[in-house]
């Protein structure tokens, strides 16, 4: 008997499409349950309070690296990693810069954002001139403006797997494997304008617009409500 799978996450959430793709790719039923509020990540996700996390039957699973390798072992075709140990551990290690490079953009928007809210509460000329100077700081000793220069990170980001996929379908390999997954995962948040701007970049890389709708065309199936 297959085992139940639940998903918990939100499903514009970069982690959660990556566990999603995965779940398409190997056919898998599975039920997708979206948090309502922040009393659900503390319900769902009790030990790190991060979703997504996934239950099979009565096991949780809270990290999507490690659902992804769950689900190799329910389901071993098609596999998510390289039957070459080489190519395998490429394909773990880009996995592994996608989730991280991409989401220290995500949080210095965060933080940002939440600055930019604060300095519009402050109306004292030392408040603004403090402002300033934190500013120029956070550009790395620039007057470039802060979200400029997370933008131009996120555009080097682009640029550097448009340099490492070169002419292949895939990252490593010439089937989708669970580092496709991951930056398809991102790069789908970007070009929902996760961080505002980052979609017109997405959309200026023609390799990458190319390649999502690969891992797209290798991974359509639909979605649970």
């Amino acid at each position: 008997m297959a085992p139940k799978l639940t998903l918990y996450g939100p499903p514009r959430a970069p982690y959660t499409e990556k566990c999603v793709r995965a779940l398409a790719l190997k056919g898998l039923d599975y039920e997708l349950r979206e948090p309502a509020g922040p009393e659900d990540y503390t319900r769902w996700s009790p030990v790190t309070g991060m979703l997504p996390v996934m239950t099979v039957d009565d096991e949780r699973i809270d990290d999507s690296t490690d659902i992804l390798l769950k689900l190799d072992e329910i389901q071993p075709e098609p596999p998510l990693l390289s039957p070459d140990p080489t190519v395998a551990a490429q394909q773990r290690n880009l996995e592994d810069w996608a989730d991280e490079s991409f989401l220290w953009y995500f949080q210095q928007w965060l933080r940002l954002s939440a600055g930019q809210e604060q300095k519009r509460a402050e109306s004292t000329r030392g408040a603004r001139a403090l402002a300033r100077v934190g500013a120029w700081l956070k550009a790395g000793g620039t007057w470039e403006r802060p979200e400029t220069g997370i933008l131009r990170g996120v555009d080097d980001r682009m640029l550097d797997l448009v340099n490492l996929l070169g002419s292949r379908r895939f990252f490593y390999s010439e089937r989708v494997s669970m580092a496709d997954l991951a930056v398809y995962g991102m790069l789908n948040t970007l070009s929902m304008d996760a961080i505002p701007g980052a979609a017109r970049y997405v959309a200026s890389y023609a390799t990458l617009v190319e390649f999502m709708r690969r891992v797209e065309s290798e991974t359509r199936k639909e979605m649970p409500a």
